[in-house]
């Protein structure tokens, strides 16, 4: 799986002179290459349609026969991306709405729900960051209500910023790398030591949509710390690194599966995982120190 690198199209609404434009691509595709070669952006639209300025095209700015290489570059990397901007948005409007300075903020809600870095032109003082604070206002449907706190986006828009994501990089490279659900399933031993699935979650993970491989990770990956960390006996939970909380009662008998003994068992823990409402569902084995994952996909009864 590529690292993901989402254009923030906040940074594209400056009112700049030429000279300002050519200043910023050049900083931006410099940006770009400080990044791992495997890196894939995705954009809100065609790149030559995209203003870099109000009343600015990036075709234009193309057009110059000195951007050539440069435009070269930025095409590159656009057309190592699997999925579309559109691809990666939420499935139901109104899942998140990502604000900042008050403004909607797309390309800031897809790089934090897809576990990427936000990327923007140098265009203001607001861009001079190597992660930006974002308002978040979503539904919670487990509690039905609006929630409305504050996440922070990884970002860059300097060489210099990506220098602060060097760890966060290093899990796209080798071993750590991953490129599918199937991937995950086949290295789940491996990977997720204190994590026990059932046959049924093999189907869930083959077909994952490439949009989920990445979050889906990032949650099993948490999971997996805070069970391996976690003292049975001494009648806690686990230290969740997100949102885990156990279904409502009323919802309890969805959460119902065969376990790996043939008995039927209650799976109600569960996180969270976006764009839309993906969940997965699991139970906490006291007995063997583990969690027993039923169900990686979408709410269920959703």
């Amino acid at each position: 799986m590529p690292v993901l690198l989402v254009l923030n199209e906040l940074s594209c609404e400056q009112q700049l002179a030429v000279n300002e434009i050519d200043c910023a691509m050049r900083q931006f595709i410099d940006t770009l290459r400080a990044i791992t070669p495997k890196a894939a952006l995705v954009t809100p639209m065609k790149l030559p349609n995209i203003e870099l300025a109000p009343g600015y095209p990036m075709n234009r700015w193309a057009a110059d026969g000195r951007n050539r290489d440069l435009w070269r570059a930025i095409r590159a990397r656009q057309n190592r991306a699997p999925y579309t901007f559109h691809e990666l948005t939420p499935e139901t409007p109104g899942d998140d709405d990502f604000q900042f300075g008050g403004r909607g903020a797309l390309g800031l809600a897809i790089a934090h729900n897809h576990d990427g870095l936000a990327v923007s032109l140098p265009t203001h003082l607001d861009w001079d960051a190597s992660h930006l604070p974002v308002r978040r206002l979503w539904i919670d449907e487990d509690a039905d209500e609006l929630v409305d706190d504050a996440v922070t986006v990884r970002h860059a828009s300097t060489p210099e910023h990506t220098d602060f994501h060097a760890d966060w990089l290093k899990t796209f490279d080798g071993d750590d790398a991953v490129e599918s659900g199937l991937e995950l399933w086949a290295q789940r031993g491996e990977r997720f030591p204190a994590l026990e699935f059932l046959p049924r979650v093999e189907n869930h993970l083959t077909d994952l949509s490439p949009g989920w491989v990445r979050p889906v990770f990032v949650r099993l990956i948490e999971i997996q710390r805070a069970v391996s960390e976690w003292v049975p006996t001494s009648g806690r939970q686990p230290v969740w690194a997100s949102k885990i909380t156990p279904e409502h009662e009323q919802r309890r008998r969805l959460c119902e599966f065969v376990d790996l003994d043939g008995t039927t068992q209650v799976f109600d823990m569960h996180a969270r995982f976006t764009p839309g409402v993906g969940r997965i569902y699991f139970r906490l084995n006291g007995a063997g120190g583990t969690a027993r994952i039923a169900h990686i996909g979408r709410k269920l009864g959703a």
